[in-house]
C-alpha cells in the first residue's frame, strides 16, 4: 500500500514539473549574449551601421558552442540590420527564417523569442507585398502572444494593424489601434530606447498623421506638439541617442509643418519645415525626410506665390534625386512629387510648354506607383480578420473539449491518489510529533549557542581592536628610530643589515596591525557617507602610491571618468589603497597598472589591472577569506597577511557594491568594484 502511494505520489510530482514554464536553456550564455547584442545594435546607429554584423559575427565566431538562445538573438539582431539599415529582403528573410526554425521544437521553452518571431515574419511579408499572408501572420501572432509578452511588445502587434488600415487609406479606422498602441506602451515598464523613445514617439507621430489625412488637421496638430514636447524632454534620458532623436524630431517638425501648410498659417509652417531641412539634411540624418520637407516648403511656395524660393528648392532637390542622395524605399514618391511640383511652378510662371512637359511625367509616374500599391488595397482586412477569427474561435472549442476529457482523466486518478495522500499524511502525522518537541528543544539549544558564540566574537573583535591600536605607536616608534639610525652614514654594514631588518619588520607590523584594526568594522558599525568623486579619490591614492610603484620602475596609468557617490571617504581610500598596493606588490618591475572608471546609468564601475602573477584556479574566491592561507609573497619578496582583500571586500558590500576579479596565472589579473550610483 505505501509503495503504491509513493509510485503515484512521485508520477504527479514529475506531471507537474513537466507543465511549469521552462527557462532558457542551460547551454545557453544569456548576459553575454544580450551584452553582445545590445552593442551590436548600438554599432548601427553609428556612422558605419555595417560594423554592428562584423562585430556580431567576429564575437560569435569566439563562443565555440552558443544555444538556441544565444543564436536566436544573433539571427534577430541581423533581420533587424537588413530591415532598418541595408533593406535587403532576401538576407532578411533568410534570418526572419533562422529565426522560426531553430525555434520550431522549443516553442514553449522560447514563448518570448518565439513571439517575436511571429512578429517579425508578418512585417517582412508585408514588406514583400504578400498581404493576406501579413495579415494572418499578424493576428496569428497576437493571439499566440496573449499572455506571454508584455504590454510594450504586444503595441508592436496593435501598432503593426494600425498600419496596415494606414497604408489602405483608411486613417479613421488606423487611429484606435494605434491610440490603444500607445496606451499599451506607455503602461510598460520597459526602459529599454525602443519602447522608452521610439515606440510612444512614432506611435503619437502616427494618429497624428491619420487626423492629418482624414482632413482633421487641428487635431493632428495637437497630437504632433504632444509628440514634440516628449521628443524634446528625451535627449538626457538617452544621450547616447541623440543622433537618433534628432532624427525622430525633424521628421515631426516636417510633419506639423506639412498640416501648418494645410491650415494656411505661412509662417508656422516654414518655421517648422526649415527645422526639418535643417536637421536631417546631412550625412548620418534622414536624407530623405528632408527631402520630403523641402517637398512640403516648395509647395508651400509655389501656393503663397514666392517662387523664387520654390525654384531654388526644386533645382536642389532635382539634383539629390539624379545623383541618388538620400535614396530609399519612398525614393518613388519623392519624384512624384517632385514632377507635379515642377509642372505647378511652370504654371505659375507662366511656361505652359513646361508645365504640361512635367505635369505628363508626373501622372504616369502616379499610375505606375498606383498599380504597385493596388495590391495592398484591394485586402479586404475585415474580411481576413473575421476568417481567422473565426477559425482561432473552432481551434479554441477543439481544445476545450480535449481538457474536459483530460480533466476528467486526471480528477479520477487524483481522486485515487488523494486517498493514499491521506493515509501517508496521517501515518507521518503521529511520527512528526515526536520529531517536533525533539527538534523544538534542540533548535533552543542552537540559539543559546550562537548567541553565547556572536557575543564572543564581538568580544574578540574589540579586544583585537584595542591590541592593535596599542601596538601602533611603539612598532611605530621603532620603525622611525630605524630608520633614523639609517640615516647615519657613519654605521657599519652589519649594524645596517640589522637596522633594515628591523625598519622592514616594522612596517610589515604597522600594516598588519592597521588591517586587523579594519577588521569587521564596515560591517557591524553604521559609518558616515558623504559625496565623494571617486575619480578625485583614485588620484589621490594612485598619487600617493606612485613612489612605491617607482621603486619597482612600475607606471601607474589612470583612465577616470567623474562619478559622484555616496561613500565612507576612508573606507572607500582603503579599498582603492588595498587593490593599488596589491597590484604593485605582485606585478614584475618595469610593469604597468592601469586604472579606469567606467559609469552607466545605475552604477559606477572601478577597475585596477596588473600583469603579475595571478591568481590560481583552484584559489578562486578564497583570496578574500580572512587568514586565507592562499596569501603569498610579491615579486620582490614583500610580505602577504592575507587580510586587504578581506577588509576590501567587507567594506565594499558595505556600500552595497560587489567586487569580482578576472585572472591567469603570469597573464595579471583585473579586480573590478561595480557601486550603485543610489
Amino acid at each position: 500500500m505505501n509503495k503504491t502511494c509513493t509510485f503515484f505520489i512521485l508520477i504527479v510530482f514529475w506531471a507537474t514539473l513537466s507543465c511549469e514554464k521552462k527557462p532558457h536553456s542551460a547551454s545557453d550564455h544569456v548576459a553575454w549574449a544580450d551584452s553582445t547584442a545590445e552593442r551590436a545594435t548600438n554599432l548601427m546607429d553609428g556612422k558605419d551601421a555595417a560594423a554592428s554584423i562584423r562585430y556580431l559575427d567576429s564575437a560569435y565566431q569566439a563562443m565555440p558552442h552558443p544555444g538556441l538562445g544565444d543564436l536566436w538573438k544573433k539571427y534577430n539582431v541581423k533581420a533587424s540590420y537588413y530591415k532598418h539599415y541595408d533593406h535587403n529582403l532576401i538576407k532578411r528573410r533568410l534570418y526572419v527564417d533562422s529565426m522560426l526554425t531553430i525555434l520550431d521544437k522549443a516553442k514553449t521553452t522560447y514563448r518570448n523569442e518565439y513571439a517575436h518571431s511571429l512578429y517579425a515574419l508578418a512585417n517582412l511579408l508585408e514588406e514583400e507585398k504578400k498581404y493576406n499572408q501579413a495579415f494572418k501572420q499578424y493576428y496569428d501572432g497576437r493571439n499566440f502572444s496573449k499572455g506571454i509578452l508584455d504590454n510594450c511588445s504586444m503595441s508592436d502587434f496593435t501598432s503593426a494593424l494600425g498600419v496596415i488600415r494606414y497604408r489602405q487609406e483608411q486613417y479613421r479606422q488606423a487611429i484606435p489601434y494605434f491610440k490603444q498602441a500607445y496606451d499599451e506602451v506607455a503602461s510598460c515598464s520597459n526602459p529599454v530606447f525602443q519602447y522608452g523613445f521610439i515606440q510612444r514617439q512614432s506611435v503619437l507621430n502616427s494618429i497624428a498623421l491619420c487626423f492629418e489625412k482624414s482632413g482633421r488637421p487641428d487635431s493632428a496638430v495637437v497630437y504632433y506638439n504632444r509628440a514634440l514636447d516628449f521628443i524634446k524632454a528625451s535627449p538626457n534620458r538617452y544621450p547616447h541617442k541623440r543622433d537618433f532623436i534628432t532624427t525622430a524630431r525633424a521628421v515631426v517638425e516636417g510633419n506639423l509643418g506639412g498640416t501648418y501648410a494645410k491650415l494656411n498659417q505661412f509662417q508656422a509652417a516654414e518655421t517648422h519645415l526649415l527645422t526639418n531641412i535643417r536637421l536631417n539634411d546631412r550625412p548620418g540624418f534622414s536624407i530623405e525626410d528632408a527631402q520630403t520637407g523641402k517637398i512640403k516648403l516648395a509647395r508651400l511656395y509655389i501656393n503663397h506665390n514666392r517662387l523664387p524660393k520654390a525654384k531654388l528648392l526644386l533645382d536642389e532637390l532635382g539634383a539629390d534625386l539624379v545623383s541618388g542622395r538620400g535614396r530609399s524605399i519612398s525614393h518613388g514618391e519623392i519624384w512624384e512629387n517632385w514632377y507635379q511640383l515642377k509642372g505647378l511652378y511652370y504654371d505659375k510662371a507662366g511656361d505652359l510648354v513646361n508645365a504640361y512637359r512635367f505635369s505628363s511625367k508626373y501622372h504616369a509616374y502616379r499610375d505606375s506607383l498606383d498599380r504597385l500599391n493596388n495590391g495592398l488595397k484591394k485586402v479586404d482586412m475585415d474580411q481576413v480578420l473575421r476568417e481567422h477569427e473565426q477559425k482561432y474561435k473552432l481551434s479554441m472549442l477543439e481544445k476545450s473539449s480535449e481538457l474536459k476529457t483530460s480533466y476528467v482523466i486526471g480528477l479520477s486518478v487524483f481522486l485515487g491518489m488523494a486517498l493514499c495522500l491521506i493515509f501517508v499524511i496521517w501515518l507521518f502525522y503521529h511520527r512528526s510529533r515526536t520529531n517536533v518537541r525533539n527538534l523544538t528543544e534542540l533548535n533552543s539549544q542552537m540559539q543559546r549557542t550562537l548567541s553565547a558564540l556572536e557575543n564572543s566574537q564581538r568580544e574578540n573583535a574589540r579586544l583585537m581592536k584595542i591590541v592593535a591600536h596599542d601596538l601602533r605607536n611603539p612598532i611605530g616608534a621603532m620603525s622611525s628610530m630605524a630608520e633614523m639610525m639609517l640615516d647615519d652614514d657613519n654605521r657599519a654594514e652589519d649594524d645596517r643589515g640589522f637596522l633594515k631588518l628591523i625598519k622592514d619588520s616594522g612596517t610589515n607590523s604597522l600594516e598588519l596591525v592597521n588591517n586587523l584594526m579594519h577588521m569587521n568594522g564596515s560591517s557591524d558599525e553604521p559609518f558616515k557617507r558623504e559625496d565623494v568623486n571617486l575619480a578625485d579619490l583614485v588620484q589621490q591614492c594612485a598619487d600617493m602610491l606612485a613612489l612605491r610603484a617607482s621603486q619597482k620602475q612600475q607606471e601607474i596609468r589612470l583612465h577616470l571618468k567623474p562619478a559622484v557617490l555616496r561613500l565612507n571617504y576612508e573606507k572607500m581610500w582603503r579599498v582603492v589603497s588595498n587593490l593599488i598596493s596589491n597590484a604593485i606588490k605582485f606585478s614584475p618591475s618595469g610593469s604597468v597598472i592601469d586604472l579606469s572608471i567606467e559609469t552607466g546609468p545605475k552604477w559606477v564601475q572601478l577597475s585596477v589591472r596588473d600583469t603579475g602573477i595571478g591568481i590560481p584556479p583552484d584559489v578562486g574566491d578564497k583570496i578574500f577569506d580572512v587568514f586565507t592561507e592562499s596569501k603569498r609573497k610579491g615579486t620582490s619578496g614583500e610580505e602577504s597577511f592575507g587580510l586587504g582583500l578581506s577588509i576590501t571586500k567587507q567594506i565594499v558590500e558595505a556600500h552595497a557594491g560587489k567586487i569580482s576579479f578576472e585572472s591567469a596565472p603570469n597573464q595579471g589579473t583585473t579586480f573590478r568594484i561595480r557601486l550603485p550610483v543610489e
